[in-house]
């Protein structure tokens, strides 16, 4: 091969290389989310968020689901998943085994705070629970060890009014919310704790309310670290988006509930709430 040959080959390759480079897609975002409901259910209800979010962004969102609190918060710890939606208590966890862990907006109730709240709770039928106090000896249900609203909330509420974890008869705690619903409904456990918002779900089940808790802050999306360009990009995308507008509004009609009002900026500082929680409910039975 002549050496003016070998010349316009290598001028070739370094005029093509750019081009290449510009076709290399971008690797995807992984998003991890708890499995709360059945994996369809699920993929229903989120994926067409993280299209949305992909087609507005331009970041690849890839949804990631977690069996439970634990495992989310494993996933974000170790890079299986880079972003994720976590509860207050799995925040701090998470934040506490990496100072890496940023967050990056808080997620919007239906009211449109960063909040969330516990619902206590029994069947209708119990004529013998009506106050906190009548639960002492009673069976009782929680959420999960790291979930804020089903069970570090409910222990602190309950300790600061005089009933500690001891003071039940027996308690379990459940890997859903969902589950503690059910198993109060069909006699499992006679009482038990979950967030206003699974509460509503089952409002019209034959419930009982017997304590509505303070707020909390509540959802959180965070990052596996800062200072990435595309996650910050997305988190620009999700506080610039206008959920009042008709296109959204009709769009997030097929999301999930926990996404359908919006986000709002947020700082490590505001899970300071939970941090104090917990020291409450150490008092009266909580540990990991």
């Amino acid at each position: 091969m002549s050496g003016i040959i070998r010349f316009l080959i290598l001028i070739l390759a370094v005029l093509s290389a750019p081009a290449l480079a510009a076709q290399t897609p971008q690797p995807p975002l992984r998003l991890g989310v708890i499995t709360l409901n059945h994996p369809l259910m699920m993929y229903r209800q989120y994926l067409p968020f993280t299209d949305y979010i992909t087609g507005l962004s331009g970041i690849p969102v890839e949804l990631e689901l977690a069996k439970d609190y634990a495992s989310i918060i494993a996933d974000l710890l170790n890079g299986k998943i880079d972003i994720a939606i976590l509860g207050g208590l799995s925040y701090v966890e998470a934040r506490e085994s990496s100072a890496d862990v940023t967050p990056l907006c808080a997620v919007l109730s239906r009211d449109h705070t960063p909040t969330s709240r516990t619902v206590i709770f029994t069947v209708k039928g119990r004529s013998d629970l009506n106050v906190l106090a009548d639960l002492k000896g009673k069976s009782f249900a929680f959420a999960s060890l790291h979930s804020t609203a089903g069970y570090l909330h409910p222990l602190c509420h309950l300790g600061n009014r005089g009933i500690a974890k001891q003071d039940f008869g027996e308690t379990k705690n459940l890997r859903t919310h969902d589950a503690v619903i059910r198993s109060v409904l069909r006699g499992a456990y006679d009482a038990g704790a979950v967030s206003e918002s699974t509460f509503r779900e089952f409002a019209g089940d034959g419930l009982k309310v017997l304590a509505v808790t303070e707020p909390h802050p509540g959802f959180v999306l965070a990052a596996r670290r800062g200072n990435i360009p595309e996650i910050d990009r997305l988190k620009r995308t999700l506080l610039d988006m206008d959920y009042a507008s008709p296109d959204i509004r009709a769009r997030s009609a097929k999301w999930s509930p926990l996404l359908r009002n919006g986000f709002a900026p947020v700082s490590d500082a505001d899970y300071d709430p939970i941090r104090e929680m917990r020291n409450c409910a150490a008092r009266f039975g909580y540990r990991r």
